[in-house]
C-alpha cells in the first residue's frame, strides 16, 4: 500500500460522525453555561420551577444525562471492535437509562405548568423507547446492521434535550417566549424522527453507487 493511501485512510478516520459529536459537545457546554448551571442555584428561577417535583426531575435527568453520555461512545467503531465487552456493558446501561428517563420525562411534563408541551414529551419519549427497544431486539436476534440503524434512529430523540435548549438560548428565539420554545421542541422532534432514516438510506444508496462504479471501472 502506498504512503498516499495510508495517509488518506488515516485522515478519513476523522469524518462527519466525529464533527457531529464535536458540535454536539459544544452545544452541551453552551446549554450548561446559558441555562442548566442555574439548577445548582437554589434561588434561581429554574430551580424554583422544578422545586415541587425535584425528585421527578432527578429521576429523569440523571439517567437521561447518563444515556446522552454513553450513547456517544456506543457509536464508536473502534470501541466496538477493540472492547466488545465494554461496548455491551455500556449498551445495557444505556437501555436501562432509557427505560427510566423516557417515562419519567412524561411524568415531569404532566407536572409542569406548560400543558402544550405534554404531547411533545409523549411523542419524544415514545420514539426514544420504541427505537431503543427495536435496537435491543435486533442485537438479541443477531441483526447487527439493523441494530446500528435503530440506535441511530433512537439516539437523536435524546439529543432533542440539548438542541432545544441551545436553540432557545438564541436571543431572537428567547424573545418569542413560549411560542419560540414550542416551535423549537416540535421542530427538533420532527428532525429526530425523520433525519436518521433519511441518512441511513442515503448511505445505502451511496454504497450501492460506489459498488457499481467499481464494477464498471476498467481493470488496470
Amino acid at each position: 500500500m502506498s504512503a498516499t493511501a495510508v495517509s488518506v485512510r488515516r485522515g478519513s478516520r476523522f469524518g462527519s460522525k466525529h464533527w457531529l459529536f464535536l458540535v454536539f459537545g459544544a452545544l452541551i457546554v453552551v446549554v450548561w453555561f446559558t441555562r442548566d448551571h442555574l439548577l445548582l442555584d437554589p434561588h434561581s428561577w429554574l430551580r424554583q420551577r422544578y422545586a415541587p417535583i425535584w425528585w421527578l426531575v432527578m429521576l429523569h435527568g440523571v439517567p437521561g444525562a447518563t444515556a446522552l453520555f454513553l450513547g456517544i461512545f456506543q457509536f464508536s467503531s473502534r470501541l466496538r471492535q477493540r472492547y466488545a465487552k465494554v461496548h455491551r456493558v455500556m449498551g445495557r446501561i444505556y437501555v436501562g437509562c432509557v427505560a427510566v428517563a423516557a417515562p419519567a420525562a412524561i411524568v415531569v411534563a404532566i407536572n409542569l405548568p406548560i400543558p402544550t408541551l405534554l404531547p411533545a414529551a409523549i411523542i419524544q419519549a415514545t420514539g426514544w423507547v420504541l427505537a431503543t427497544g427495536t435496537a435491543l431486539y435486533c442485537i438479541r436476534s443477531g441483526r447487527i446492521q439493523q441494530h446500528r440503524e435503530w440506535m441511530m434512529r433512537g439516539y437523536p430523540f435524546a439529543m432533542v434535550f440539548v438542541f432545544v435548549r441551545a436553540i432557545d438560548a438564541i436571543p431572537a428565539v428567547a424573545q418569542m417566549g413560549l411560542l419560540g420554545l414550542e416551535a423549537s421542541v416540535w421542530g427538533c422532534i420532527a428532525v429526530a424522527g425523520l433525519l436518521p432514516s433519511f441518512l441511513i438510506e442515503w448511505q445505502k444508496l451511496a454504497a450501492v453507487r460506489g459498488g457499481v462504479r467499481q464494477m464498471a471501472a476498467p481493470k488496470a
